[in-house]
C-alpha cells in the first residue's frame, strides 16, 4: 500500500471517494454535471483536485499537488522557537542541530513535540511544550502558529483556485468544498478556504484505518488511486529536516527570531483524467489472459504449448505393436523471488519504499512503545524486521517490521 503521508508523484485523488466522503461528512450527494473541489492536507504532501459528476461517473477534471504538509509546519515552529528560545539553553539548542545519533534522537522526540503541540492548537488559543531533559518548557499560541505557516496555507488554497480554473468551474458555481489529510483540521486552513471560496468547507471523517480491499489504494483519511501505465520509479521526496539542519546552524549563529525554511518545492499539475463509476471502465483489459511474472519476457507461453514430436533416427517400429503412450509430465513456473531488503534503521515510509521497490506485495507492521527518555530508538524507526534482509522470498510474501515510537502508534502509520 502507499500512502500519501510520505507522497509520491504518481498518487492521485479517487474522485469516487471524493465524492462519496463528501456525501458521508454532509454534503449532498453530487447532481450531473456538478462539481466538487478536494483540498487534502496530510504529513507531507497537498494534493487539490476538481471532480465532476458526469452520468454515473466521477470525474477527476484537473488537479495539483505540492510537497508541503504537517511535517513542514512543524520544521518551522522548531526553527522559530530555537531562535526565540536560544538564550534559555545553549547547550539544547545546539545539540538540536547536532549531527551525532543522540542529537538526530533527541530533534526527533522534540519534533513529535511539536506535532503534538500542533495539534492541540487546532482546538485552543494557547499550549507548552515541555522538555524534560533540558528542564524547558516552550510556550506558543495559535497566533504563533499561524504566523508561521500563513504563507504555506495561502498556496496550497492559490492551487485549488488554479485547479477550479482549469476545469473550468466559476467559483459560485461550486458544488461544495471537502477537506481531508490531517494538518488540513489547522483553523488557519478552513478559514483560508471559507474567505475565498463561497462555500463553507465539509471536513471528511476519518475512516476505519484498515483498507478497503476493493478500492485502488488508500490512506488512513482519503482514498487514493494510482496513475494508469507502467509505474515511474519512486522519487524519495527531501525530508524538512534535512533542510531545517542547516538552517539551524545559521540561526544558532546569528539568533534569529522567527526563523522560517527556505524555498519549497514547486507545485506541480496533474495530467490526464481519473474516472469511477460504471462509465469508468477497469484499468486492464476485459480479456482472460494469464499473468506475466514480473520481469518475464512471455517466452515461458511460447514453450508451454504441445511438444513438438522428436525426430528419430531408429527405424520404425512394427505398425503391429502397439506403442506404449507416455503423457508429458506438466510444467510449472517457480514463484518469482528476490532478496528481502535491509529495512532496519530505516523509518516505516522508508521501508514500505524498500520494499515496494524490491517488488514485495507489501509490508504488515506493528509497533512497540518506548519512553520518551529511552533515546535508543527514533520514532518509527524499525528496530525488526521477518524475513531476514538478504533472504530469498517468494514476492508474493509480505515482509513484517515492528518499529518503535513513544507518542501514538498511528503516527508511524503509512
Amino acid at each position: 500500500m502507499s500512502g500519501l503521508g510520505d507522497a509520491h508523484g504518481a498518487s492521485r485523488i479517487d474522485p469516487g471517494a471524493a465524492a462519496a466522503g463528501f456525501a458521508a461528512a454532509g454534503g449532498a450527494e453530487l447532481a450531473p454535471g456538478a462539481a466538487l473541489a478536494v483540498y487534502r492536507l496530510g504529513r507531507a504532501s497537498f494534493h487539490a483536485a476538481v471532480v465532476r459528476r458526469i452520468g454515473d461517473a466521477h470525474l477527476l477534471v484537473a488537479e495539483r499537488s505540492l510537497a508541503v504538509g504537517g511535517a513542514e509546519f512543524d520544521a518551522l515552529l522548531l526553527a522559530y522557537l530555537s531562535g526565540r528560545h536560544r538564550d534559555a539553553d545553549r547547550r539544547f539548542w545546539d545539540r538540536i542541530v547536532g549531527s551525532g545519533e543522540a542529537d538526530r534522537r533527541l530533534r526527533a522526540t522534540l519534533l513529535s513535540k511539536i506535532a503534538t503541540a500542533r495539534e492541540q492548537l487546532s482546538e485552543r488559543d494557547f499550549t507548552v511544550i515541555t522538555v524534560p531533559v533540558a528542564d524547558l518548557k516552550l510556550s506558543l499560541t495559535r497566533e504563533e502558529l499561524e504566523s508561521r505557516i500563513r504563507e504555506l496555507v495561502e498556496e496550497s488554497v492559490d492551487l485549488v483556485e488554479e485547479a477550479m480554473a482549469e476545469a473550468g468551474v466559476a467559483p459560485q458555481t461550486l458544488a461544495g468544498v471537502l477537506v481531508a489529510g490531517g494538518a488540513s483540521r489547522t483553523p488557519l486552513a478552513l478559514a483560508t478556504l471559507r474567505s475565498r471560496l463561497p462555500v463553507d468547507p465539509v471536513v471528511a471523517a476519518v475512516p476505519d484505518p484498515l483498507l478497503d480491499v476493493q478500492a485502488p489504494a488508500a490512506t488512513r483519511e482519503m482514498p487514493l488511486v494510482d496513475e494508469e501505465g507502467p509505474e515511474a520509479p519512486r522519487r524519495r521526496l527531501v525530508r524538512p529536516l534535512a533542510v531545517l539542519a542547516a538552517l539551524l546552524v545559521l540561526v544558532a549563529a546569528v539568533a534569529a527570531f522567527g526563523s522560517r525554511l527556505g524555498d519549497h518545492e514547486a507545485p506541480t499539475a496533474g495530467s490526464g483524467a481519473a474516472v469511477t463509476g460504471p462509465a469508468a471502465g477497469p484499468a486492464t483489459s476485459g480479456a482472460v489472459d494469464s499473468p506475466e511474472s514480473p520481469g518475464g519476457s512471455g517466452g515461458a507461453e511460447e514453450s508451454s504449448g504441445t511438444p513438438s514430436p522428436e525426430v528419430s533416427e531408429e527405424a520404425p517400429a512394427d505398425p503391429t505393436k502397439s506403442e506404449p503412450t507416455t503423457e508429458a509430465a506438466p510444467t510449472t513456473e517457480s514463484a518469482p523471488t528476490a532478496a528481502v531488503p535491509e529495512l532496519v534503521g530505516l523509518s516505516t515510509a522508508e521501508a514500505h519504499e524498500a520494499v515496494a521497490d524490491a517488488g514485495f506485495s507489501g509490508v504488515e507492521q506493528s509497533g512497540e512503545w518506548r519512553s520518551v527518555f529511552d533515546l535508543s530508538h527514533d520514532d518509527c524507526e524499525v528496530i525488526e524486521q521477518d524475513p531476514a534482509p538478504g533472504e530469498v522470498v517468494a514476492l508474493a510474501e509480505t515482509v513484517a517490521v515492528t518499529f518503535s515510537y513513544s507518542g501514538g502508534e498511528d503516527e508511524c502509520e503509512v
